[in-house]
């Protein structure tokens, strides 16, 4: 796996462990950025601006720190791994 990519795995890892309800979302582009999209929380709740701020910034400063993030981000929907 390439550095960027464990970089993505460890942001995505971190906000599944800090969110325990959250199980999965996934990240589109939008007109000249990219949203966040499909939020799914266990137990269901809406989806407000907090729960949403909590997994953008730290996608906002991965992409920060590395651009290319961004490649990887775009268009993948990540899910809680169940064991």
């Amino acid at each position: 796996m390439r550095p960027i990519e464990t970089q993505v795995q460890s942001v995505v890892d971190q906000l599944f462990d800090e969110m325990p309800v959250l199980i999965g979302f996934s990240v589109e582009q939008g007109e000249s950025e990219l949203v966040l999209a499909n939020v799914e929380t266990f137990p269901w709740m809406p989806c407000g601006r907090e729960l949403m701020g909590e997994i953008a910034v730290p996608l906002m400063e991965l992409m920060d720190e590395a651009p290319e993030a961004r490649d990887l981000l775009r268009g993948r929907t990540f899910a809680r791994r169940l064991h």
